[in-house]
């Protein structure tokens, strides 16, 4: 008996295909308005340090060749994703840990994990909590944003062996779209109770993007390539940034992006 088309759409929707195609036609449809445009999608990719394998959904590149993105697209259904922000001084951050590129005639002048300066200027967190997340497994944003770093790092490996002109450029952010609502949670540490861990007071308000900061690169030591000043601080060597963005508010997230490439066009 065949199935009913309700039955099959239904199938469809329950994908997160859909967010994907429509982010997609988003992109090239208003590229006049922002410079963006899809560079690859459903992209394979391979992490040679790893050994890790996957698909990249979305590929962005911008007008000038030099910006990238990595996205991840996150369809949930009825879900709120909320950012602590337990500081004022992450209420708004213009650095990102992005990956650098520089290259001359396939040398590496630069070839890292680094912070770059981007705006908007957007809140930056730690923090994520998923209203019926469960506790006992990995979280689904930390679990997310890793697989996303090590695409990234193999995109930016086979940019490599792709292009040897001379004064190569190409700055890579990671970046998850998502249609769940996102919401941030001012709070003062003081108004947590040390005696049961519950928090008193808070305010609440609804943002459309957001940085999300911390260690998620699942490396060792050893993979990491540390010289003898990064080993000591090997937290902030693993840390890295994604862009958490509202699916609904994605174009306004790429009319206003703009990165500063300057201090690395000048690397010798």
């Amino acid at each position: 008996m065949p199935m009913s088309e309700e039955k099959l759409k239904n199938y469809v929707n329950s994908s997160g295909f859909p967010l994907q195609i429509r982010i997609e036609h988003l992109v090239n449809s208003t590229t006049s308005s922002h410079g963006w445009k899809v560079l690859y999608k459903e992209h394979s990719w391979r992490n040679a340090d790893t050994q890790n394998s996957g698909f990249i959904d979305l590929v962005l590149v911008d007008e000038h060749g030099t910006s990238i993105m990595v996205i991840e697209c996150k369809r949930v259904q009825n879900s709120s994703w909320i950012f602590l922000l337990p500081s004022e001084r992450q209420a708004s951050r213009k650095h990102v840990r992005a990956w650098v590129s520089r290259l001359d005639n396939q040398e590496a002048k630069f070839f890292d994990w680094t912070d770059v300066t981007a705006d908007p200027r957007t809140p930056e967190s730690q923090f994520c909590i998923i209203p019926g997340q469960d506790h006992k497994s990995r979280p689904m944003l930390e679990r997310v944003g890793a697989e996303l770093i090590e695409a990234t790092e193999a995109l930016a490996q086979e940019d490599y062996h792709l292009n040897s002109q001379s004064g190569f450029i190409r700055i890579y952010m990671n970046v998850i779209i998502t249609t769940a609502q996102l919401y941030l949670c001012r709070l003062d540490p003081n108004a947590i109770s040390i005696e049961t861990g519950i928090l008193d007071d808070a305010q609440f308000q609804t943002i459309p993007f957001l940085r999300f900061r911390k260690s998620l690169s699942t490396k060792s030591v050893d993979q990491l390539n540390l010289g003898e000043k990064e080993r000591s601080n090997l937290i902030k060597a693993k840390e890295n940034t994604v862009f958490i963005v509202n699916s609904g508010q994605f174009q306004e997230f790429l009319e206003s992006i703009e990165i500063d490439d300057s201090p690395f066009r000048h690397l010798r």
